[in-house]
């Protein structure tokens, strides 16, 4: 089921108009948890480096969504680690440039949609 989930991770990735390739650099799929990181570098050069874990009901634990442009500063970065608890939002949040914002949970479908147009307005 996670080995499933992973494949269908990599697919979005990789069927996206803007995608020019993808690397897997680690993944892991366990019997209680699993997890994934991988980088899609776009068009633009621009690469979002993903991660993401989850448990065995495929719930995730643990993600990161980082968006960077080709000379590596960040765009954006969507998040779960638990470091600012000040945001109404805890402990998702997102990083755009300095700052950080309250940022509702999303999935990797919904980052890569967001950044798709983002690259396509360009």
């Amino acid at each position: 089921m996670i080995e499933d989930y992973f494949e269908f991770l990599k697919k979005l990735a990789l069927t996206s108009s803007v995608t020019k390739e993808i690397r897997v650099l680690r993944e892991f799929c366990g019997t209680e948890s699993g997890f994934i990181r991988f980088v899609v570098e776009f068009i633009d050069n621009s690469e979002l480096h993903v991660f993401e874990h989850v448990d065995r009901n495929l719930r995730k634990t643990d993600y990161s969504y980082h968006w960077q442009d080709k000379d590596r500063k960040l765009l954006l970065r969507w998040d779960n680690a638990p470091h600012h608890p000040e945001i109404e939002t805890f402990p998702h949040h997102l990083h755009r440039g300095n700052k950080v914002e309250p940022a509702e949970e999303l999935t990797f479908a919904e980052a890569l949609k967001k950044i798709e147009s983002k690259i396509l307005k360009a």
